[in-house]
Parts: structure tokens; C-alpha cells; sequence
């Protein structure tokens, strides 16, 4: 039921109506923040101090739209990063929220801010309105479903993409990406929003449509903060206040509309028709000859004339997000006025403003369920992955076609159960270890504006990629085991089968570890190398040959491990006599190849337990490595 004119009218004669009613507003007060960093001079070859910012101060208030402005290299994000806590590296000094003192060095303490990455971190390839659904779901955990539904639909005509909700995301203009990154913040709908360049790589009718979306979500009491490196006039008369940093210095710290006049008062006359935020670029960038920390010290003490508010105040204004076409918050129980006015509803609207996140086992399914969503989509990964393992076995199964019966050929078969774990080994850990750091960048995102906990997150990854890893195995094997004629006695070829899935998935638990630790450049090459490392052992090196110094790498390795237990299966289990089609066959007795390839008092439980424990260890040691990233700021 839609409500009549008359009882919008009680709520503020606005047709907007959203459970936002009263607004906790936060205030941003920061006190002398420095960050000092050591940098590595390669042409040097010695570490230097360097000081990003130096000692700047200030506060943001609630209502207002705050651009951080100066040119490049002057500390805008670091001093964004820091106040947000998305990192602090480095970082001293104090930030208040409404009177609550931090340490800047804390990530803690910030207000529950939320902070919106300079590059769209969104899941290519979900729908607009499944990205909220889902969004909504992990963080809203005490709506039931009909109201998140309404309130995604809600966010959606407001930031106007209601028209493109059943586009996929990856088809999204750079405008429309942008605003849904916002939208899928304001869910939770935080008091306090940081904002990395939101204008970067938009055209000028998209930025000055973001920017004014921007400041009309401040009217409703947020404190919204933005790095913008040089906007346009247009843009510029939609920012409310201004802080401008010159070489990690604040040159300006107040409203916009009193820059022109407190740069005149330091000698610096804008030139008429002239863009005030271009002027003050050339005034931060030094293009003009005057005193800058100086000029710093005069503005400062520019005190503007009171008696006209040019940005407005934002508690003259409805304290709620901007108007929508129609009041889609509003269930179809509110019929009189008398519940509208009620305590009772005023409670209900209160709770809602209580945000709280779902609890582990359902982050867990939905994370999972959108896993599938995307997995479903992007299908050809998968099928390439499974193509690729049919591919090598028919030419496995080609070069070494029947050498698994054949008592002059054990020495062939020999080189097929290696290159069989070596391909595995390395399908399995190059496949993560090239795509887990691309996830890493939305992983952070997600993570720090607390959309769930890093255990769902590990779960839902696993329980994905493992299946699609263990029938990529047995695509392999059951193809190239039947092709080179090993024996088919159901013992031989399960523990066979068995092997080769452990070993993969042991790869790929390393693949996780390398891929989440070391950036995408050290990954491709530690990956091959340690692969190569463990596979000596075992092949090409016997226990009696290894030195002493290195036998501890030949216990510790997988592929080892694997690999015995794989020729194991084939000619262990006193194997009865093979064919031989020749005169002489030396290995015609496969205890006699196991003998000679000191594999003969092979442990399979010890062997199996190994590549298993290894595996568990590798995921957890994976885990302890994601929780350090995503927490140490």
C-alpha cells in the first residue's frame, strides 16, 4: 500500500522515506598526523627515510562533502588511507571521531567507516542486482528478506541504476561502476565514507553526476571525504569544504566558498573567470613565485564572514538521502498516521539503523552461492582446465601407448607416472597461484568495510576450486591410465586415481600459500622452482644418493611422497610377472624394478599421510598469512 500525501507529510514532507531517521553523524578530528616510510633506492643500493606527511591537522564534519585536493606526490591518499585506517604504516598522531580519541598508527576507532577503493573492485560477472542482493544479505543480518529486497531497490533508484540491474557488471559504464561501488556501501549506511579519486577515468558528465550524488548524500548527515586531484569548475561548486595538502603540508583547510578570498588575503588573486581549483593546483604545485608555508600560516587565520552560509548547512536540510520516485521503504502495515507517530515505529526505526553482519554459517552459503553464480558464468576457465588435461592424456596416452603391461617397456611407463604427478602438480598450483592475487584486491575491500570473516571466505574459495581441480585429475588419469594399459584391478587403479588427486590438491594448497604471500611476479617464478625442487627427490635422486645436508627436503617432499606411492600402486602389492615380448626383459619381476629404484618397503599410509597433512598445513598456513594482510594496516 502506498502511503497518501498526508502521511508523507508527517514524516517531513518529503516523499522520501528511509529508515535513516535520526542520523548518528560522526566528526572527524585529526591532530598532528605524520607518516614517515623507509623506501629502498635500487640505483643506491640503500634505504631511505621518507616523509610523506608532516604534521597536518584538521576535522570534517558531518553534512558536508570534503575534498582532499593537491597536486601529485602531496599525500592525499596516504592522509585518506590513514584516517580511514585502511593503512597505517608508518603513521603518527591522533584522530578523533566525535570526541574519541586513536592513535593514527591503529586501525581501530574509525566509526565504522567505510572506504571505497580508487579502482572498482566489483564481481564482474554478476548482475547489478544479484551484487546487492548478495551485498545485503551478508550485511544485513536482522532483515528479513522482503525489506532487503526493498532496500536494495531503494539504493538502486537513487543512485539511478534501476535500469541497469540486470546488467552484468562487467558491462557497466566507468559512471555506473563507480555509483554501484557506492551503493553497495551504503547498505550498511555508514556515517563516515572515504572516497580513493572517485572522478578518475570518468568522463565530465559522469564525474559531475557522482559528485553531485556525493553531496546530496552528505545533505543527509554524512561526513563524506574524497580525494580529487584537479576537478572542474562545475565539480568544484558542488565540494563544501576544501583541504589542500602542498608536499604533505595543509595549504588550506576550510570552506570552499572562502578560498578565493582567503588566497587574496595572502597576496594570491584568482584571475576572473578562472577556475578556483585549477588557481589553487598552481598555487600548491609552486608555478607561482611566493612563500607557501607562509602563505599556509596567513590562510589559516583567514576568518570568513559568518553571516551568509554559502554551502548551507546540512541540519537545514531533511537529514535523509535524497528524494526517491517513489517511497519504497515504507511497509504496508504503516496505514494511520497514529503509527507513524508511535514510539513503537520510532523503536522498529531505530533498530534498523543497527547494522549487524550475518552469522558465519550463513555467510558461508551465500558466499558459496555467489561463488557458484560467478563460476556458472565464467564456465570456459573451467572447461579450457578440463579440455587441457584430456588434451595431455591422448598425447600421453599416443607416446606411451601400452607400456603398462609390458615388462621391456617399465622404464616408458616409469616416465609416464612422473610427467603424470608433474603435470598435475603444476596445474594445480599455477592455476591459484596466477588467480588468487587478482582476488586479493577485492578480498581486501570487502574485508575491511566488514562484509564477512576471512573463515566463510576461505570455505566458499575451497569448496569451489577443489572439485573443479579433482575432475580435472581424473579426466587425466582415467583417459592416459587406460591408454597406457596399466592394470585395471580396482586396488591398483583407486589407489592410483587417489594418489594423483592428493598430490594436485597438496599443489594447489602450496599454490594458495605462494599465490596469497608474494606478488604476482615472485609467485610465477617461486611456483615452478619449488615444484622442480620437491620433484628431484624421488625420481632422480634415491634416499642412498641424496646428501646428507638434503635429506631432509627428500622426508618434507610431496611430489615424493605422491610419486612413490603412485609407481607403488602400479607394480607394488607383489605384482605377478609381466609380459615380455623380447628375449630378455630385466624387469620382468616388478619387485626387481622396485629394488633397484629403492622403492621396495614403501610406506603408502606414512606416504599418503604426508601429502595429506601437508596439504592441511599449506590451507592454514594460507589462512594465518590472509589474516596477517588483510589486519596489519
Amino acid at each position: 500500500m502506498t502511503p497518501s500525501p498526508e502521511d508523507l507529510s508527517i514524516l517531513g514532507g518529503n516523499n522520501n522515506v528511509v529508515p535513516l531517521l535520526p542520523r548518528p553523524t560522526v566528526e572527524l578530528e585529526f591532530s598532528n598526523i605524520s607518516c614517515n616510510i623507509n623506501v629502498f633506492i635500487a640505483n643506491k643500493l640503500r634505504i631511505e627515510n621518507k616523509e610523506i606527511l608532516k604534521g597536518v591537522s584538521g576535522c570534517f564534519k558531518p553534512g558536508q562533502l570534503t575534498a582532499i585536493m593537491g597536486p601529485s606526490g602531496a599525500g592525499k591518499t596516504t592522509l585518506l588511507n590513514i584516517l580511514a585506517g585502511y593503512s597505517t604504516r608508518g603513521a603518527k598522531g591522533e584522530i578523533s571521531v566525535n570526541g574519541i580519541c586513536a592513535c593514527a598508527s591503529k586501525a581501530t576507532g574509525r566509526g565504522g567507516a567505510r572506504y571505497i577503493r580508487q579502482h572498482d573492485d566489483l564481481r564482474e560477472h554478476l548482475t547489478v542486482y544479484e551484487a546487492m542482493s548478495l551485498a545485503a544479505a551478508l550485511k544485513l543480518a536482522d532483515f528479513n528478506a522482503h525489506e532487503r529486497k526493498e532496500k536494495v531497490h531503494e539504493i538502486l533508484a537513487l543512485l539511478g541504476l534501476s535500469n541497469t540491474s540486470i546488467t552484468l557488471c562487467r558491462d557497466l559504464s566507468g559512471g555506473q561502476r563507480r555509483r554501484l561501488a557506492v551503493a553497495l556501501e551504503l547498505l550498511s549506511d555508514p556515517s563516515l565514507m572515504f572516497l580513493d579519486e572517485p572522478t578518475t577515468g570518468l568522463d565530465s558528465s559522469a564525474s559531475a553526476s557522482l559528485i553531485v550524488l556525493l553531496n546530496n548524500l552528505a545533505r543527509g548527515g554524512r561526513t563524506l571525504i574524497a580525494t580529487i586531484h584537479q576537478p572542474s569548475a562545475l565539480i568544484f561548486e558542488k565540494i563544501d569544504t576544501v583541504y589542500c595538502l602542498q608536499a604533505g603540508r595543509t595549504l588550506y583547510n576550510g570552506p570552499r566558498s572562502s578560498l578565493v578570498p582567503a588566497l587574496a588575503s595572502a597576496g594570491m588573486t584568482c584571475p576572473a573567470y578562472h577556475n578556483p581549483a585549477d588557481f589553487l593546483m598552481e598555487v600548491a604545485s609552486g608555478e607561482y613565485d611566493v612563500d607557501l608555508e607562509k602563505s599556509a600560516q596567513i590562510m589559516s587565520q583567514f576568518k570568513p564572514d559568518l553571516t551568509t552560509n554559502a554551502n548551507g548547512s546540512w541540519e537545514n536540510h531533511i537529514p535523509t538521502i535524497p528524494a526517491l520516485p517513489s517511497p519504497l521503504d515504507i511497509r504496508s502495515d504503516l496505514k494511520q498516521k497514529q503509527s507513524l507517530l508511535s514510539p513503537n515505529y520510532k523503536q522498529r526505526k531505530l533498530s534498523k539503523n543497527i547494522y549487524r553482519q550475518s552469522g558465519l554459517l550463513r555467510q558461508t552459503w551465500i558466499l558459496l552461492y555467489r561463488n557458484y553464480l560467478m563460476t556458472t558464468r565464467n564456465y570456459s576457465l573451467f572447461m579450457y582446465r578440463v579440455a587441457a588435461h584430456v588434451v595431455i592424456a591422448l598425447i600421453f596416452g599416443y607416446l606411451y601407448f601400452g607400456v603398462g603391461s609390458e615388462a621391456g617397456s617399465v622404464l616408458g611407463n616409469y616416465v609416464y607416472l612422473y610427467g603424470s604427478m608433474l603435470l598435475v602438480v603444476y596445474t594445480g598450483k599455477m592455476s591459484v597461484t596466477l588467480s588468487f592475487p587478482l582476488e586479493m584486491d577485492i578480498l581486501r575491500g570487502e574485508y575491511f568495510n566488514r562484509w564477512y570473516n576471512l573463515g566463510p571466505y576461505i570455505v566458499s574459495i575451497l569448496a569451489v576450486e577443489l572439485p573443479f581441480q579433482m575432475i580435472s585429475c581424473v579426466s587425466y588419469v582415467v583417459l592416459s591410465y587406460w591408454l597406457t594399459d596399466n592394470p585395471l584391478e580396482p586396488t591398483r587403479a583407486t589407489l592410483f586415481l587417489a594418489t594423483i588427486v592428493a598430490t594436485s590438491l597438496c599443489a594447489q594448497a602450496w599454490g594458495y600459500f605462494i599465490g596469497s604471500t608474494t606478488p604476482t611476479r615472485i609467485a610465477v617464478f617461486i611456483g615452478p622452482v619449488l615444484a622442480c625442487l620437491f620433484s628431484v627427490f624421488g625420481f632422480c635422486l634415491a634416499l642412498v644418493d641424496t646428501p646428507y645436508q638434503f635429506r631432509w627436503l627428500h622426508h618434507i617432499s610431496y611430489f615424493r611422497a605422491g610419486f612413490h606411492v603412485a609407481v607403488h600402486s602400479v607394480y607394488g602389492f607383489n605384482r605377478t610377472r609381466m609380459h615380455c615380448s623380447k628375449e630378455y626383459c630385466h624387469y620382468i619381476t616388478p619387485k626387481t624394478f622396485l629394488k633397484e629404484m629403492d622403492m621396495e618397503n614403501i610406506d603408502v599410509g606414512e606416504n599418503m599421510a604426508l601429502v595429506l597433512s601437508t596439504t592441511v598445513l599449506m590451507h592454514a598456513l594460507t589462512a594465518a598469512a590472509l589474516w596477517y594482510r588483510l589486519n596489519k594496516r
